[in-house]
């Protein structure tokens, strides 16, 4: 079992399989911007489908074209929330609809989300996700860890099947993989270390083997100044930028407006490229929603990454964008006018950090990821004497 193409259903997602892809073998990975014209059938990159945010329906309609273009001996990996957040059902069967069967496995036994018993545990979320009724109405086979030896005549069989399993350890994670690389092809799902454990010993479209490529990985130095944009709900982000401007006291948050108003944006851009101009490090904010949600409105999103484009127009590339969660990096990448990015080496294991076409850096992870010291080890200090004064600071220039 191998795979040819590597697809994720956000962008955040696609920068992690990347960055996973990466360290692998050594070698910069290009990521896309699929869009409706332009479908995922390029391998030796990885494709984000932005599917995160769809219903059952569409993300299938989407999939399903893409699907159908690729030859008969083409594989899919497909990176998706190892949270199991998104239409989760809708891929597994429209990759169960190609006629081959499809390996499941969204632990990431780093972060304590595992699979035990049949139920995914995600720590702080309450109950576990029973995969059984997640997946309800599919041919489905789940494998304690005991029982990983059946893959290769489950996937042998003549109707396609769902194969799930029990991972409750980095080592098991390995298992699993090893015993999908003895088996016979199939498409796989999940998250990015099974992504990993799968691309040991793998040839892919760069022609030579992930695991035997791999060298040291070279730190760079921390970016200078940044411009985060912290869309993601996820409560990680505000600790993220408390601890920045707890170092940093000079650090701009600014607000984008609840709705893309063109005044509304001018004025917070503005207020975004004034920080920048006295060397601040500057977090540019979403609205509040009235209401507690797990995702912000499409409204907010579009004011947020409009607001994003309009501040860092006329802005050197020494000032690096930091987007966290994989809606708010699709939604900004977009705006920008950006749809191809490739990885370039980094120290820092919860961010990617990637090159546009136009030089720019662009770090990005999932909203959950991360810790108080992400901003801290991304960045250096800002310079002592831009501190802000009462006569210097813009009006309304923070929050």
């Amino acid at each position: 079992m191998t795979f040819s193409l590597v697809w994720a259903d956000d962008l955040s997602g696609a920068a992690e399989a990347a960055d996973t892809w990466q360290q692998a073998s050594g070698e910069s990975i290009r990521i896309h911007l699929g869009t409706g014209d332009r479908l995922p059938t390029a391998a030796g990159a990885v494709w984000d489908l932005d599917l995160r945010h769809e219903g059952e329906v569409r993300a299938r309609s989407r999939l399903t074209p893409a699907l159908a273009r690729l030859d008969q001996d083409s594989c899919v990996f497909f990176k998706l929330d190892s949270q199991l957040r998104g239409p989760v059902r809708a891929y597994a069967a429209a990759l169960l609809a190609t006629g081959r069967s499809v390996v499941l496995s969204a632990a990431n036994p780093a972060l304590g989300r595992i699979t035990a018993e049949g139920r995914h545990h995600v720590p702080g979320a309450g109950t576990a996700t029973a995969l059984r009724t997640l997946f309800a109405g599919l041919p489905q086979r789940h494998l304690a860890a005991s029982e990983y030896g059946q893959l290769p005549e489950l996937l042998s069989a003549s109707s396609p099947v769902l194969v799930t399993a029990d991972v409750s350890s980095a080592a098991e994670l390995d298992r699993l993989a090893r015993h999908c690389r003895i088996s016979p092809p199939a498409h796989a799902a999940g998250s990015a270390p099974f992504l990993g454990a799968l691309a040991q010993g793998y040839t892919g479209g760069h022609g030579r083997s992930v695991s035997a490529a791999a060298e040291p990985e070279r730190t760079p130095a921390p970016v200078r100044q940044l411009l985060a944009v912290i869309g993601s709900t996820e409560p990680a982000g505000q600790v993220q930028v408390a601890a920045l401007r707890q170092r940093d006291p000079q650090t701009a948050v600014v607000q984008a407006p609840p709705a893309p108003d063109p005044h509304a944006i001018a004025a917070a851009a503005r207020q975004v490229r004034e920080a920048l101009a006295r060397g601040a490090h500057t977090v540019l904010t979403p609205a509040p929603e009235p209401r507690r949600a797990a995702y912000r409105s499409s409204l907010a999103m579009t004011a947020l990454a409009t607001t994003c484009r309009a501040a860092i127009a006329g802005v050197g590339n020494a000032v690096a964008l930091y987007l966290s969660g994989g809606h708010t990096a699709r939604r900004v990448l977009e705006q920008l006018g950006l749809t191809t990015l490739r990885t370039a080496p980094h120290g820092h294991g919860a961010v990617a950090r990637l090159i546009a076409v136009d030089g720019r850096t662009v770090l990005t992870k999932p909203g959950s990821y991360g810790d108080r010291h992400t901003l801290l080890d991304l960045t250096t200090p800002a310079p002592a004497d831009h501190t802000p004064t009462p006569d210097k600071e813009p009006p309304g220039g923070h929050t």
